[in-house]
């Protein structure tokens, strides 16, 4: 057995939940996001992709280094 067989990290991906905070108005604003998230991940499966949480980290952590992105982001939160 090697050592990511021991660590319970084989590469293949698995579903893991997830629970954090967010700023909402009602609990039906946080199942409308856990929805619209849920829909994000799903459609790339469909088409082949896998939204993992690696690179999800990764495009959520660089999301300012893109002026454009980062532009419409500002605007959309104001």
């Amino acid at each position: 057995m090697d050592e990511k067989e021991t660590n319970g990290n084989d590469g293949r991906l698995r579903g893991f939940p997830v629970t954090f905070n967010v700023y909402a108005r009602n609990s039906q604003e946080v199942e409308d996001l856990r929805l619209a998230v849920t829909a994000f991940i799903s459609s790339h499966a469909r088409e082949g992709r896998a939204v993992d949480a690696a690179r999800l980290a990764k495009a959520i952590g660089s999301w300012d280094r893109n002026p454009l992105v980062r532009s419409r982001i500002i605007e959309y939160f104001r």
